[in-house]
């Protein structure tokens, strides 16, 4: 039995499929899984509607004048300022991720800079000046050869 946000085998097919192209007609979909249309309409809607699929655009960074990828740790004191620290974070545009985590660190996040001036900038200017904010831990990314489900070429 299917559980509320167990995916079965199908949702699990069609939803690589889309991995791969996001795109890709319903028709094409159907042809490929051997179903009608409708089917993959009315699950494709349902996984949609339930929050569990999301359709967007993705940006290669590396092809834009973003040129400067970097992961940042972060330590919040006190630790009461976790969520209020997260939320000010989510709000910065060059955050491109941000995740509350466990072991030494409250948060991490990653920035999307134009250059290492612009991450100095932001840096400076955006994430010190949060309260809260106790300690930082900065990686630049020199290459990045996988984007989430997205191999670079």
């Amino acid at each position: 039995m299917k559980t509320e946000n167990q995916l079965d085998e199908f949702d699990q097919k069609l939803i690589q499929l889309l991995k791969k192209d996001g795109r890709m007609s319903f028709t094409d979909i159907a042809a490929e899984l051997n179903v009608a249309v409708s089917t993959v309409r009315n699950r494709y809607n349902k996984l949609k509607d339930d929050k569990i699929l999301h359709i967007l655009g993705w940006v290669d960074p590396t092809r834009t004048s973003y040129t400067v990828y970097n992961r940042l740790t972060i330590e919040v004191e006190p630790s009461s300022l976790v969520d209020k620290v997260a939320d000010a974070l989510v709000r910065i545009e060059e955050v491109s991720f941000l995740g509350i985590t466990s072991g030494p660190t409250d948060i991490e996040i990653n920035l999307l800079c134009r250059d290492n001036e612009h991450l100095l900038q932001v840096m400076r200017d955006k994430i010190h000046s949060i309260k809260g904010i106790h300690r930082t831990n900065s990686t630049v990314y020199y290459e990045v050869r996988k984007w989430a489900s997205h191999e670079i070429d």
